[in-house]
């Protein structure tokens, strides 16, 4: 059943068609050499990246990873606001924190990405070594509400794509110590499965230190995407 309102259909695709059209500035290119900071990115066989991540993206049903389109909206946002220091919670097969990880060989930053289950995280771990990313990407194994408060932040760029019903408690553990001013959250699936995030979302959506929109890239699913004010 459609529970949203007119004007909540009207806002949705309102703000839809604006990341469409941002995200069609500069996407499918894989960052190139001469990256900003103190890790450049390196050359890599762009046939055999397109081959692995044609391949990942044809699993992604498998291994409930983002599709494609919202992997080249990750790479391009996390570009756009020159994150350095990135969070993934939820790294399955490693399509994401590919995504995710070659962007940052343009800024010069780096991920670290956390997975629960032990042959999700080696699967990772492979993927990102083949995308030549093992010295970019840290695969952490183990449950992440334990592990984020142990990590060292604070992280201009969080991406949430984990238990649905655990963004509160994520938003807890990183607001406001682990998130930078100016900072960026963003979680997946806040079309299909609201519901399973309703606290969350309504919570973000209100929050006088965040701005907040739901997009969609596919018109399937999508993202809540909250930044943080510098002031």
């Amino acid at each position: 059943m459609n529970t949203t309102t007119p004007y909540e259909r009207r806002d949705f695709l309102r703000t839809t068609s604006a990341a469409v059209g941002l995200a069609a500035l500069g996407l499918g290119a894989w960052p190139g050499a001469g990256a900003e900071g103190d890790a450049p990115a390196k050359p890599r066989n762009r046939e055999a990246l397109d081959k692995l991540m044609a391949e990942l993206d044809a699993r992604g049903r498998q291994f409930l990873s983002v599709p494609k389109k919202d992997g080249q909206f990750l790479h391009l946002l996390v570009k756009a606001i020159r994150a350095r220091n990135v969070l993934e919670v939820g790294t399955s097969h490693g399509y994401s924190a590919i995504w995710i990880g070659l962007a940052l060989e343009e800024t010069g930053g780096k991920l670290t990405t956390l997975e629960i289950l032990p042959e999700r995280a080696d699967l990772a771990k492979k993927h990102l070594g083949e995308a030549g990313l093992a010295e970019r990407v840290t695969v952490r194994l183990g449950d992440a509400h334990q592990i984020v408060p142990t990590l060292e932040g604070p992280f201009d760029f969080v991406f949430l794509d984990a238990d649905k019903e655990g963004q509160m408690d994520y938003f807890h553990k990183l607001y406001p110590g682990k998130l930078s001013r100016g900072g960026v959250i963003t979680v997946h699936n806040a079309i299909r499965q609201r519901e399973a995030m309703r606290d969350y979302l309504d919570m973000i959506s209100q929050h006088p230190d965040f701005d907040s929109v739901i997009l969609s890239l596919t018109m399937e699913d999508g993202f809540s995407v909250s930044y943080r004010h510098r002031t």
